[in-house]
């Protein structure tokens, strides 16, 4: 009987393990499936945390609920195939400035925050995204060089940096861009700027 006992207890004790592994493995696909998501939430939670200003509570919304970051309800924020690939907060007089958080957005194609208040340089990880085609940084308060990383990103078509603060030349990368559809830097403080035609169809000459 002690042996039937123990038998018993053998095959419990293999129930209760074989239980544990498919929890386990159901938690991990759990987490493989929504770790892009939230790693997204993550990011553009930590660019809320530079916006010291936000007069009409548009990030409001941007918060985590009931443990869970799903950015494609946030206002301003648009998703396809539950990846983040628009950001448009424009004309709401945010304040604050840009961070290395936006190279986690790697699924971009428009960053739209023109007419704020925004300042300080731009994140050469936002010249480095690689889906990115829409850049509108226009009316806002911007400075420092003039990035040269957007003369590597091949997607990128239509950047949008006028009226703002940028100093000095225009990065010579730049001139190597194909793919420009428009390019706006006037009302900077630009050398160079009064040389560059707002739009084109293929590239400079």
């Amino acid at each position: 009987m002690y042996g039937l006992w123990g038998f018993e207890r053998l095959k419990l004790k293999m129930m209760v393990v074989m239980l544990l592994m498919l929890v386990l493995s159901l938690f991990e696909q759990n987490m493989s499936f929504s770790s892009p998501l939230n790693s997204e939430g993550l990011a553009l939670l930590r660019f809320k945390q530079r916006v010291v200003s936000d007069p009409f509570s548009a990030l409001s919304n941007w918060k985590e609920i009931d443990g869970e970051i799903d950015p494609c309800s946030w206002f301003g924020v648009e998703c396809s195939d539950e990846k983040v690939v628009i950001l448009n907060l424009k004309d709401l007089c945010l304040v604050g400035n840009l961070g290395p958080e936006f190279g986690k957005l790697e699924n971009l194609k428009s960053i739209i925050l023109r007419n704020n208040s925004f300042s300080g340089s731009i994140p050469q990880e936002i010249g480095e995204l690689k889906e990115l085609e829409l850049l509108d940084l226009g009316f806002n308060n911007f400075s420092g060089p003039f990035p040269s990383d957007f003369g590597n990103n091949l997607s990128l078509t239509t950047p949008l940096l006028d009226n703002n603060e940028f100093l000095g030349n225009l990065a010579p990368e730049i001139y190597e861009v194909k793919m420009l559809s428009e390019f706006q830097v006037d009302e900077n403080r630009l050398t160079d700027a009064a040389t560059i035609p707002s739009c084109k169809t293929s590239g400079f000459p």
